[in-house]
């Protein structure tokens, strides 16, 4: 099955890779913006839930792309996917 779960429909572990934009760098130890994260995660997984097991403050993530489509921190991640993380932007 492709939705994340085994046909006994128990979760799955399922690979993703995560880019973070600028300041949420920071985050991750030993973080290379060139490649990414490369996870395993058990699927399906709300990116919210992500970024907490990551380390990563969930107030501090302003935008969310899945393979390049602007979501919301409550879709759920199903696996074999790329997702990009961004901070608040300022400037002026």
């Amino acid at each position: 099955m492709n939705n994340g779960t085994s046909d006994n429909g128990r979760l799955r572990a399922v690979p993703v890779q995560i880019f973070l934009s600028s300041t949420l760098r920071k985050y991750v130890p030993d973080y290379d913006p060139t490649v990414g994260v490369g996870k395993r995660i058990d699927a399906p997984m709300r990116l919210e839930s992500l970024c907490r097991e990551m380390g990563i403050p969930v107030a501090t993530v302003k935008i969310v792309m899945v393979n390049g489509k602007r979501v919301s921190l409550e879709y759920e991640v199903k696996g074999n996917e790329r997702i990009a993380l961004f901070p608040p932007v300022g400037g002026g």
